[in-house]
């Protein structure tokens, strides 16, 4: 009886370890996400957006807080991140700009220097895989982090 009180305690601290790491590894997402960002490649249902678009593209990133620009239009919004899933998630709420209040849902994927997203359509269904198909409206961009 003792040994199995004692199986079921060390069950029970393996999960909280596991639940910590969960939170330490979304901690350690949102601190990587913070900071500026620029676009290196658009695909927008299906179709690479052209070079010259993708250049007037970045992003910045505050806590949960975001500014996306395109050119000259200015998107700003709330996120937060899953990074317990697999793939990471990520929902996103532009407080002004075109679809605001819409929820974007994606999944991402963030190393200290490349962010990659995958946002369905505003309102839409998250995406399960890093594609846009044709007729999808599924944006995947791919985004390295902007040296100060």
């Amino acid at each position: 009886m003792k040994r199995a009180l004692v199986i079921v305690g060390m069950f029970a601290a393996g999960l909280s370890f596991a639940a910590d790491a969960k939170k330490d590894s979304a901690k350690t997402d949102q601190e990587k996400f913070n900071g500026s960002w620029k676009a290196v490649s658009v695909e927008y249902d299906g179709k690479e957006v052209p070079k010259d678009a993708v250049d007037k593209i970045s992003l910045l990133v505050k806590g949960e807080d975001y500014t996306f620009t395109r050119g000259d239009d200015v998107v700003k919004g709330t996120h937060k991140l899953d990074a317990s899933k697999k793939p990471k998630t990520i929902d996103a709420v532009r407080s002004e700009g075109e679809g605001k209040g819409k929820p974007l849902l994606g999944i991402y994927e963030l190393t200290d220097d490349a962010y990659k997203v995958c946002f369905g359509p505003p309102g839409g269904d998250r995406p399960t895989e890093f594609v846009s198909k044709p007729g999808s409206k599924v944006r995947l961009i791919v985004m390295k982090r902007e040296k100060p």
